[in-house]
């Protein structure tokens, strides 16, 4: 009997390992999987991945391969992939496995021209970075294609600079300068670049990465390095979302921007960290474009804008020589645009580089007034803290001034530079791309906490201006105006900077209020104004600190509810004649 039930067991166990049977209860199962995308390993298509051997040839077949079959993922595993330039195609992801590079040749021969992508010198319209070369990744007129994972894309950019020799142009003229003979000096430090292509810009590759005419674009958590020119650029392209990635160029390379967006709609960019020697961000003639959660090193502008409409960037962290900045030329609009949740710190230096450490910077070029037909206005700044080494600069021009732009809970602590740079480079505004003449380029000016000209419904609500010890001798008021129309300055706290001078210093303008404002510990003079007319008051101010109210005292303010400075007769109210 035990030998018959041992019989049994046997035979059943045998029966089930024959057949393969599943003993999961039926409700239990699993449905059978989908066959996933296909995946085209590099490797499988002759590349080495040594860090030594020109791998594009294989590369190419890959991708090849993958168009072929409707689309997939082309696979880097770990290795050092060196090529030349490479296209992707629709319906593809290109993923790079922790431990993979694509290294870029260091032959400049190995890298396609602009011409053969459609590709010109118009900036904002067909550019794609300097030189007439194209770089490591092109996609063009594709959709839905993506760069994923967690390695990088190196392209060498140091073997394609003169790291001894500094990079400048014939874009100013130093004898405007504050200091000419230093200042000149100064631009030609190569210690902080930044420094000369290898033949003049003709031996090194362009853009590392460009995204032409594209929709449907995916790039998440790889990182981007040692751009030898532009690194990252979408140019009339929908639909893209960047996400994670890391940039981290060399500050010395000029030309090595971050982040490009030109004639593009519909960008998302978060959580990304952007080192570049050029801007972090430049966005042109672009709409829809939202960045947040990112933090940014520049040698240039942090946020570059020009021609952009309906934009967002907040939540940002900046260390850099300009902070936010927007250019406006011809008939370029940019309007509708918040800059909100900010902390940066700007610092002096010297060397090529665009800008004089301002924190918030927005120019506009002169026109003649049946041609002006660009505009910047509708432009919001709030919530931004910084440590900075220059002021806040808002240059509108006389035929074409800066409209609606507001400043909300902006907090201000100026700083002495370094002693050497100040004395070379500070105590100058830096025009340069806007301004009409060389004469108009960098030009000597003291620096106010916040300086305005040609603007028109500017708007101050909430800034808290503080100075530091030992100030270069430049530095003069805290807010000053000139050529403006209704200014309204609400809950401004703060002073002069130097022994003397003016806490506010106003200049032709039609129709100014300040209310609910405070002059700090040592203000000279609370409001200093010249040819003012239109309204004109003061409401809720307390000047108590300061040696005196309003010069001249003749000045004629309609004035509510204001402490004056110990000793003054307060005026009867009056209006504006």
């Amino acid at each position: 009997m035990k030998r018959s039930f041992y019989v049994l067991v046997l035979l059943l166990a045998i029966s089930l390992f024959a057949s393969g049977l599943d003993t999961t209860p039926a409700s239990a199962r699993a449905a059978p999987a989908e066959k996933g995308p296909a995946v085209f390993n590099v490797r499988d298509y002759g590349a080495t991945g040594d860090g030594t051997t020109l791998d594009t040839d294989a590369i190419k077949k890959a991708i090849q391969a993958c168009a072929a079959t409707g689309g997939g993922t082309v696979l880097f595993p770990p290795g050092q992939y060196v090529t030349g330039t490479i296209e992707l195609v629709s319906n593809m992801t290109l993923y790079l496995d922790p431990g993979a590079v694509i290294l870029g040749s260091k032959n400049v021969d190995d890298y396609g021209s602009t011409r053969d992508y459609g590709l010109g010198k118009k900036y904002g319209v067909d550019s794609s970075g300097e030189g007439d070369r194209v770089g490591l990744i092109v996609a063009s007129d594709l959709q839905h294609v993506a760069i994923l994972g967690t390695g990088a894309i190196d392209g060498r950019g140091d073997e394609f600079m003169d790291l001894d020799t500094p990079h400048t142009e014939p874009d100013f003229d130093p004898q405007y300068t504050r200091n000419p003979e230093l200042f000149l000096h100064a631009v030609r430090n190569v210690e902080y670049g930044p420094v000369e292509p290898k033949a003049h810009g003709a031996g090194r590759p362009g853009t590392m990465l460009i995204f032409l005419h594209c929709k449907d674009v995916l790039l998440r958590d790889v990182t981007l390095r040692n751009s030898p020119n532009w690194t990252l650029h979408l140019q009339k392209t929908e639909r893209a979302v960047i996400s994670g990635i890391h940039i981290l160029n060399n500050l010395l390379i000029p030309n090595n921007d971050g982040i490009d967006c030109m004639a593009c709609k519909h960008i998302h960019i978060s959580d990304c960290d952007i080192q570049a020697g050029d801007d972090d961000f430049a966005i042109v003639g672009s709409e829809d474009v939202n960045v947040s959660n990112c933090s940014l090193v520049s040698r240039s502008s942090a946020i570059r804008l020009e021609d952009t409409r309906f934009s967002t960037f907040q939540g940002l962290s900046i260390e850099t020589n300009r902070g936010l900045g927007i250019y406006q030329m011809g008939d370029e609009i940019t309007a509708h645009v918040v800059f909100s949740d900010i902390t940066m710190r700007t610092k002096l230096i010297p060397g090529h580089w665009w800008g004089k450490a301002e924190p918030i910077y927005v120019a506009v070029s002169p026109c003649v007034e049946s041609q002006c037909k660009g505009k910047v206005s509708d432009i919001k700044f709030s919530n931004i803290t910084a440590d900075a080494e220059a002021g806040v600069l808002i240059y509108g021009a006389a035929d074409s001034p800066v409209e609606g732009l507001s400043l909300e809970g902006i907090r201000l602590k100026m700083h002495s530079p370094n002693p050497e740079f100040a004395e070379a480079v500070g105590g100058n505004f830096d025009l340069r791309w806007t301004a009409k003449s060389l004469k108009d380029a960098v030009f000597k000016h003291d620096t106010p906490g916040l300086y305005c000209r040609w603007v028109t419904g500017l708007r101050i609500h909430g800034l808290e201006l503080q100075w530091g010890e030992g100030l270069p001798e430049y530095f003069s008021d805290g807010i000053s105006c000139e050529d403006f129309r209704d200014l309204q300055i609400d809950r401004f706290e703060g002073r002069q900077a130097q022994k003397t001078g003016a806490a506010i210093s106003l200049g032709r303008g039609d129709g100014v209020s300040i209310v609910n404002s405070t002059a700090a510990q040592g203000t000279f003079d609370f409001l200093r104004q010249f040819q003012l007319t239109g309204h004109r008051l003061l409401l809720g101010d307390d000047l108590s600190r300061a040696r005196a109210g309003v010069t001249p005292p003749s000045a004629t303010f309609h004035m509510q509810a204001v402490i004056l400075p110990a000793g003054a007769r307060p005026k009867a109210p009056s209006s504006h004649p």
